[in-house]
This record gives structure tokens, C-alpha cells and sequence, in this order.
């Protein structure tokens, strides 16, 4: 027998959607800037699948609703502020100015709209 978290509806399941957006984009931001400033094809290439992944088991490990190991409140917001945060200096880095503010906006104000109105805090 399996047991099913409950749906959320209405604005708390858009703060869901919202969040699970941005997690993409910190995979997606974090590959591209890994792909731009490896130096060279095959580091393009690990950094494009390196970076992406090690930030995947971070949040499947501490900060996944699912996590063995889920970090406490604040530790885990501190985790997601500090990926966020990195993905946003990569992408600057790799000359994404804009793309790196926007993201890391994204992300922190979607990591503080579940924590109020998602109730995942």
C-alpha cells in the first residue's frame, strides 16, 4: 500500500509548480555556465555535466521534500540561498550578468513563497 503526499491547489500548488521551475533553471544555469567557462571542448563538456549534477545530489540528499537525510529549517534554506547564489556568480562569470540576477531571484523568492504558502518550511 502506498501513501500519497496530499495535492496542493490553488496559489500553494503554483508556489510548487514555481519552485519546481526554478530548480530546473539552477540545473540548466549551472550547465550552462559550466559548458562556458571550462576552456576547452572536454572540460566545456564536464563542467556542462559536473557542476548540474553535484548540485542535484546536494538537493536530493538535504533540501528534496523526499530527502533521507532532509536538512532542518534554516540550514536548508541556506543550502538553496548558497546554490542559487552560485549558479547566479557562475553565470556571471560566464558573462550571463542578467540571466545569474534573475535566477538567483527567482529561486530565493520562489525557496521563501513555499516556506510561507506552501508549507514546506
Amino acid at each position: 500500500m502506498t501513501t500519497s503526499a496530499p495535492v496542493q491547489r490553488g496559489f500553494a500548488g503554483f508556489v510548487l509548480v514555481a519552485r519546481f521551475v526554478t530548480e530546473l533553471a539552477l540545473l540548466a544555469g549551472l550547465a550552462l555556465a559550466g559548458a562556458r567557462l571550462g576552456g576547452g571542448v572536454l572540460l566545456d563538456i564536464v563542467g556542462a555535466v559536473v557542476w548540474p549534477a553535484l548540485a542535484a545530489v546536494i538537493w536530493a540528499l538535504v533540501v528534496a521534500p523526499k530527502a533521507k537525510r532532509r536538512a532542518p529549517e534554516p540550514t536548508r534554506f541556506i543550502l538553496e540561498f548558497a546554490l542559487f547564489a552560485t549558479a547566479a556568480l557562475a553565470l556571471s562569470a560566464a558573462g550571463l550578468l542578467l540571466t545569474g540576477v534573475l535566477l538567483a531571484v527567482a529561486g530565493v523568492a520562489a525557496a521563501i513563497a513555499v516556506r510561507v504558502s506552501a508549507k514546506d518550511g
